[in-house]
């Protein structure tokens, strides 16, 4: 029995017993949009994992991040399941967690530099080109971030990032030309270029 299929026979009361978090909604959700939500599952979730580990290199992180991302999208599923752009939404909550587990892990990575006396850096060399890649992400304005994420890191066609950021398909390649051009040029990724 799905947990769909649990909330149909004993009511939202039971959500919590293996299913979804139980999410309190200020407007009612049909039981067809969480059909549609259970439906489309598995499709968001090889998105949203694709990304983060796209950005982490890490399978488990990966899987756990993809994971808050659909939670998220059950969350705000009332706005989204109308939406075009359901894929794009889902790629770009990935992205983003997937930034804030970098910068938490570089951070901790730091701190337990200065404890033990080492330098801090990686010696793990994919991890060391992870790093340069996402320093000259941010160095990059944010809608180029956001252009470059959706583009190349979830394979977003251009009018879906269009419809994902409220913008034109040509402010979309405009960006898009823009940010890799500036990665071209990043100090930081000088070493891949070798």
């Amino acid at each position: 029995m799905t947990w769909l299929e649990d909330r149909q026979i004993f009511g939202p009361a039971h959500d919590n017993l293996g299913g979804p978090p139980s999410v309190n909604r200020d407007t009612a959700t049909t039981v067809g949009q969480l059909q549609e939500f259970d439906d489309r599952f598995s499709e968001l979730f090889q998105v949203a994992y694709r990304v983060a580990f796209r950005m982490l290199g890490r399978r488990e992180e990966a899987q756990d991040l993809a994971q808050e991302a659909l939670a998220r999208a059950y969350v705000h599923w009332n706005d989204l399941h109308d939406a075009a752009h359901v894929h794009a939404w889902v790629a770009r909550v990935s992205a983003n967690l997937a930034t804030d587990e970098w910068r938490r892990t570089a951070r901790a990575a730091a701190r337990s530099g200065l404890l033990t006396g080492s330098n801090g850096h990686h010696d793990d060399d994919v991890s060391a080109r992870r790093m340069d890649l996402h320093r000259a992400l941010q160095s990059l304005s944010q809608r180029q971030r956001e252009v470059l994420v959706l583009r190349y890191v979830a394979d977003q066609p251009v009018q879906a990032v269009a419809e994902t950021l409220g913008c034109s398909v040509g402010a979309v390649k405009k960006y898009g030309a823009r940010g890799l051009g500036s990665l071209q040029v990043a100090p930081e990724l000088g070493a891949l270029k070798e």
